[in-house]
C-alpha cells in the first residue's frame, strides 16, 4: 500500500505543468496562486486532523514551505521558457540527487554495500533517463531562451530538494516519530511559509503590491495547481517519514518527469522530432528502471 501511495506525488506533480499552462499567468502569479491553493488544502486537513506544530517543528515546516515557493517560481519560469517536457526532467534529476544522497548519507536509509551499489545504479539510471528525455536534435533552436530558463530550473532543483529534506532532517535529528500524524501537522506550517515566500518573491521581482494580485483571475486559476502540489506533498511526507524512507520515496516521486514528458507532447502539443520521441521513450524506460531498483533495495 505504501508503494502505491509513493506513486501519487509522481501523478500529481506530473500534471502541475499542464495545469499551470492551462491556468496561465506569470510565474510570480502562478506561485502565489499555487501557494494559496496549498494553504486552502492544508486548512481543510487541519479541520479533520486538529493537530498543530509549535516551536522548532513549526519553523522547520515554514522553512520547507518557503523553499517550495522558490522551487515553484523557478520551475514555472523554466517550464514557460523551455517547455514542460524539457524543464521537468532536469528539475527532477537535481532533486533526486539531492534528496536520495542526503537520505542515504545523513539518514542512513542505505546501510549495506549492496544497498549502496544498487542505489547508486538507480540514481545513475534516473539521471541518464532525464537527460535522454531532454535530448534536442536542433541544439540552436531557442537556445537563448532555454539558457535563461535554465536558471529557474537550477533554482527549482535545489530548493525543491530542500523542501523535502528539511522535514525529514527535523524528524531524524529531533527524534520525532514520523507517519501520517506528523505529515498532516507539517502541512499548515509549510503552506504558511509557502504563501509568505510567494508574496515576498512577487514584491521583490515585480516591484508591485502583491496583495492586490488576489483580485487577479490568474491567482485563483492557479489554486488548483497548489492543490495538486499539496496532494503530492502530503503523500510524499507520509511515505518518506514512514517505513519506506526518503531515498525511495523521493525516487518514486520523480517519476513525475515521465508523466510531464508524455503529457507535454500529448496535451500541450510540444513538438518533438522522431529522434527526440525515441530518446524520450528510452529516457522514460531508464527512469522507471531506476525507480524499480530503488524500491527493491
Amino acid at each position: 500500500m505504501e508503494y502505491l501511495l509513493a506513486l501519487v506525488p509522481a501523478l500529481a506533480w506530473g500534471n502541475v505543468g499542464i495545469a499551470q499552462n492551462k491556468a496561465g499567468g506569470k510565474p510570480t502569479q502562478a506561485t502565489i496562486g499555487s501557494m494559496t491553493g496549498f494553504l486552502i488544502f492544508s486548512l481543510i486537513i487541519l479541520a479533520f486532523n486538529r493537530q498543530l506544530l509549535s516551536g522548532m517543528a513549526f519553523f522547520a515546516g515554514a522553512l520547507s514551505g518557503f523553499c517550495l515557493a522558490l522551487a515553484n517560481i523557478g520551475q514555472f519560469d523554466g517550464m514557460n521558457k523551455m517547455g514542460v517536457s524539457t524543464a521537468v526532467p532536469l528539475v527532477a534529476a537535481q532533486q533526486l540527487m539531492i534528496n536520495t544522497l542526503l537520505g542515504a548519507f545523513l539518514f542512513h536509509n542505505w546501510t549495506t554495500t549492496d544497498q549502496w551499489l544498487f542505489g547508486i545504479l538507480a540514481i545513475v539510471l534516473v539521471i541518464i533517463g532525464s537527460q535522454l528525455t531532454n535530448y534536442k536534435e536542433d541544439k540552436s533552436a531557442g537556445s537563448a531562451q532555454k539558457k535563461s530558463g535554465m536558471f529557474g530550473v537550477v533554482i527549482a532543483g535545489i530548493f525543491g530538494g530542500m523542501y523535502a529534506f528539511i522535514p525529514n532532517a527535523y524528524k531524524y535529528y529531533w527524534h520525532v516519530q514520523g507517519g501520517s500524524s506528523f505529515s498532516y501537522a507539517m502541512m499548515l506550517p509549510q503552506a504558511i511559509g509557502g504563501i509568505i515566500g510567494a508574496i515576498l518573491l512577487f514584491a521583490i521581482l515585480e516591484k508591485k503590491n502583491p496583495f492586490k494580485q488576489f483580485a487577479n483571475i490568474y491567482i485563483w486559476r492557479n489554486t488548483f495547481v497548489g492543490v495538486l502540489w499539496a496532494v503530492g506533498n502530503l503523500c510524499l511526507l507520509i511515505v518518506s517519514t514512514g517505513k519506506i524512507g526518503l531515498a525511495t520515496a523521493f525516487t518514486f516521486s520523480q517519476l513525475n518527469l515521465v508523466v510531464a514528458s508524455v503529457e507535454g507532447i500529448l496535451v500541450i502539443h510540444e513538438k518533438k522530432t522522431h529522434k527526440e520521441t525515441i530518446s524520450l521513450s528510452f529516457g522514460n524506460v531508464f527512469v522507471i528502471a531506476g525507480a524499480v531498483i530503488t524500491a527493491l533495495i
